[in-house]
């Protein structure tokens, strides 16, 4: 379940990403590597941002017991958030018009 949360999850900021952020990240020119970086990078946004509501109680988001199963299921997401990456620069390399060849 929380892989599927992170593919669903990470699948279109990433494919925003790589639609319009086309450099190198990290020195990483490799299109898989790079997808694979940053939906690690939103997961661990996303984790800072649990951990300060779950400090601060900011949008009461993890009151109860439905916020326990939403802590589990976000922070064991990693997969799922580098599969996205992965998913995403897949589907923006498809998605890029081809180059033409002089001949």
């Amino acid at each position: 379940m929380a892989l599927l949360f992170g593919l669903i999850a990470g699948f279109l900021p990433m494919f925003f990403f790589f639609r319009f952020y086309k450099g190198k990240v990290l020195y990483i020119e490799n299109p898989y590597m790079k997808g694979a970086l940053l939906g690690f990078m939103i997961w661990v946004v996303v984790n800072v941002l649990l951990y300060f509501e779950a400090r601060y109680n900011l949008f009461g988001l993890l009151a109860g017991e439905e916020g326990f199963g939403t802590m589990i299921l976000l922070t064991s997401s990693l997969p799922g958030f580098i599969t996205a990456g992965i998913a995403a620069a897949f589907a923006s390399q498809k998605l890029q018009p081809r180059k033409k060849k002089d001949s």
